[in-house]
């Protein structure tokens, strides 16, 4: 319709009458075809909060709807509700700056549809803003255009003009075209985590291993436990995760900080001969999952490190789901052997030009 109003306009106003001017003509609508269909003709603009969030949350969804685990739809079920709710819509312009929800970025509109989408989220550490690019989505009918590329582009530059300590994202390890073109962007893989979770009602596998001494941890055990931890839980990340350590150390006075502050936690320890395996403390929340924190030597025990979390699952017990955050590689097998299921692996990816805090 577009070509032939077009070529209607020019030969009512009598200008197709020569080769050259029919040409023209030619060049004339398909331009105007090119940019009423290829999404590049298209514009960005920056997330509007107000009047996007169900439309983003809807496009997240269809892009990552075969890899959405039950923190992924939490948290797109969550993103609209936001959207449609006067009171947060009434507050939240004003905390875009000042906290860590999805409520800054870029929009890729087609003909006044949403089609890609960008999240720049804030995060602090020692009085400095860390910034996360996320939700990096692209409608399946605009892909391979760039409109990633320009969207990441974008809010890498904002992050940057807004004084960024440091610019990260994170992205799954089975989406190479996406570590790609983060990689060509300057981002340089600083990581790599899995996030594994054993659901209520999971059967629990006998300890194989009966070598493998599992006693409750001690005090003189907290040093080597320590050290394993910020191994496995490194402070250039510590951003997104808190890791409050202290409510694992031993000691009367974090035993009544526990207790005041309604922390219940166990833990145990994996010998082998008397020798210091690896340490396991949970977190028991009131959420959907109890938190599992691993300390484990650079080369574990992968018979220490199964025994360990079939242990904890045995003393917790089948009611309660189990999550438990750990750098990907050698111990994988280990963890699944105990039952354990890996939801995604995550490549974290930090931008050029910035030393971690």
């Amino acid at each position: 319709m577009h070509m032939s109003i077009l070529y209607m306009h020019f030969a009512c106003q009598g200008q197709a009458n020569t080769p050259r001017k029919k040409k023209n003509i030619i060049k004339a609508m398909t331009a105007t075809l090119l940019a009423a269909t290829n999404p590049s003709a298209g514009r960005m603009r920056p997330l509007n909060v107000l009047r996007d969030l169900p439309t983003v949350a809807d496009l997240i969804e269809l892009c990552f709807s075969s890899t959405l685990d039950h923190e992924g739809r939490s948290y797109i079920d969550q993103m609209r509700r936001n959207g449609s709710d006067k009171s947060f819509l009434s507050w939240a312009p004003r905390v875009i700056e000042t906290v860590s929800l999805p409520l800054s970025g870029f929009v890729w509109e087609s003909n006044g549809r949403v089609v890609g989408n960008v999240s720049l989220i804030p995060f602090f550490k020692n009085k400095q803003k860390i910034f996360l690019i996320a939700n990096v989505a692209t409608h399946p009918e605009f892909r391979r255009q760039g409109i990633a590329r320009k969207l990441t582009s974008a809010a890498l530059q904002k992050a940057r003009d807004k004084r960024a300590g440091a610019i990260w994202l994170h992205v799954r390890d089975d989406n190479p075209g996406a570590i790609q073109l983060y990689r060509e962007l300057g981002f340089v893989e600083r990581a790599r985590r899995t996030s594994w979770y054993s659901a209520p009602g999971s059967a629990l596998p006998n300890n194989p291993h009966p070598n493998i001494r599992i006693t409750a941890r001690l005090a003189r055990d907290w040093p080597a436990q320590f050290k394993w931890l910020a191994r496995a839980y490194p402070a250039e990340l510590d951003w997104y995760n808190q890791n409050h350590w202290s409510i694992l150390k031993p000691g009367l006075i974090n035993a009544i900080y526990r207790l005041m502050a309604d922390i219940n936690t166990q833990q145990w320890a994996a010998l082998d001969e008397n020798n210091l395996q690896g340490i396991l403390a949970c977190q028991h929340t009131g959420g959907r999952a109890d938190q599992l924190w691993a300390a484990l030597p650079a080369h574990a025990n992968p018979q220490a490190v199964t025994s360990l979390l079939i242990h904890a699952a045995q003393r917790i017990g089948p009611h309660r789901a189990l999550a438990l955050d750990y750098p990907a590689g050698p111990t994988d097998d280990a963890i699944r052997n105990a039952g354990l299921v890996p939801q995604r692996t995550l490549a974290w990816m930090e931008a050029p030009g910035y030393t971690t805090i």
